[in-house]
């Protein structure tokens, strides 16, 4: 009798962890709204010398009316929400910057966006090695450990016309590369930012015209596809 109740209880258990994986679904695919806006520093008097790059990537959700009335409600006040859809807005940079005068390392993060108690929104920045590491989703806000929050200047109905798919950019003034702007926009609204790049400094031992002051930026915005 002791050996019929242990078969059925091996039985069971194998019936139950069959069930618990058959119901893992599975979802994805190729991603034909993902975007990026990038941009490259580099010294080109004499050949090509890079001196950084920033990108980011992201797919575009599209704007609907009553999201007007959503914003307006103070909704989501006091949350963390997602940028973008399906997978991760990442940022890639292989410089230090400041987005609204917070300093983000060199490194790769995901983004995302939060709202404080009183509206006001700021970009949210993941590390990306820590959130792959705990298993943290873009559309699980109440996971994310945010490394640093960037303030971001809601400007309300700032365009007469609506932009349905969102688009995120970053580039660099051409005066003055050092210097730059962050944005986001979907619907009439948008989102803003300074941004100042922490360039290399000229170094000892290299030429006139190497340095900080040389350097030209080279950028794509939000309307150009990331490569594959």
């Amino acid at each position: 009798m002791r050996t019929n109740l242990l078969a059925l209880a091996f039985a069971a258990s194998a019936l139950f962890s069959s069930s618990a994986i058959a119901q893992v679904q599975s979802m994805g695919g190729p991603d034909t709204a993902r975007q990026a806006s990038w941009v490259i520093f580099a010294e080109m008097t004499n050949g090509f010398t890079p001196h950084g790059a920033v990108s980011i990537n992201y797919s575009q959700p599209e704007w609907k009316d009553s999201y007007d009335a959503v914003l307006a409600s103070g909704k989501f006040n006091g949350t963390a929400q997602r940028l973008g859809k399906n997978w991760w807005t990442s940022l890639d940079t292989t410089v230090a910057l400041e987005i609204g005068g917070t300093k983000i390392e060199a490194g790769s993060y995901y983004l995302g966006i939060q709202v404080d108690k009183d509206g006001k929104m700021g970009l949210m920045v993941i590390d990306a090695k820590s959130s792959n590491q705990h298993g943290w989703l873009p559309f699980v806000a109440a996971q994310w450990k945010a490394v640093a929050v960037a303030p971001l200047e809601l400007k309300k109905d700032a365009h007469k016309e609506s932009q349905l798919k969102m688009l995120i950019a970053i580039s660099a003034d051409q005066a003055d590369t050092s210097k730059g702007t962050f944005s986001i926009r979907w619907g009439k609204h948008e989102l803003v930012a300074p941004v100042a790049f922490h360039l290399a400094a000229k170094k000892d031992g290299e030429k006139k015209g190497e340095g900080h002051d040389a350097h030209d930026a080279h950028g794509k915005q939000a309307d150009k596809k990331a490569p594959k």
